[in-house]
């Protein structure tokens, strides 16, 4: 698992290269084993391919512009009134998409949505999402353009780890 985790990087520039639908439905099933609080599973996957729609969404946020050239995206959408841990919930969705991307040779870039008004205003009418649901990110999917350098243990901060005590 540590290799698929260190190879795990924000990819925004993809081959024009489809998705196969074994490698689209491994990214869905380890999106959907992900573990819920009070095993409430308060999240919606809207998975899009249709070129329209991917060109409107990537126009809803600066950060989103790379999104039409994935050839797969995949909005996370949470449900408040189902689970107030939503939130952590559709993190851990998202972070299985990842890094299950990833193991199936493929990347991804989390694009924020939650707490940008507009931008989930504008996701919700595209994808017709119901006004009482969040939507948490978009997650591209596509075969990287370029293979970016891994994560090694000479370019973490160590820092971060604290033992027994901050």
């Amino acid at each position: 698992m540590l290799p698929v985790i260190e190879n795990r990087r924000s990819v925004r520039d993809y081959l024009d290269t489809p998705v196969d639908d074994k490698q689209l439905q491994e990214v869905l099933m380890a999106a959907m084993c992900s573990p819920s609080a009070h095993h409430k599973y308060p999240w919606d996957l809207v998975v899009v391919k249709d070129v329209q729609i991917k060109e409107r969404l990537s126009k809803v946020t600066p950060w989103a512009t790379h999104i039409d050239k994935a050839p797969v995206v995949i909005a996370v959408v949470g449900y408040q009134k189902e689970s107030v841990d939503w939130v952590e919930d559709c993190s851990i969705v998202a972070e299985h998409i990842w890094l299950e991307a990833e193991n199936q040779g493929l990347s991804s870039c989390w694009v924020q949505i939650r707490n940008n008004d507009n931008a989930e205003k504008e996701v919700k009418e595209i994808l017709n999402i119901p006004d009482d649901y969040q939507v948490l990110c978009l997650m591209p999917l596509g075969v990287p353009a370029n293979k970016l350098d891994k994560h090694s243990v000479d370019n973490v901060d160590k820092s971060k780890i604290k033992q027994d005590k901050y």
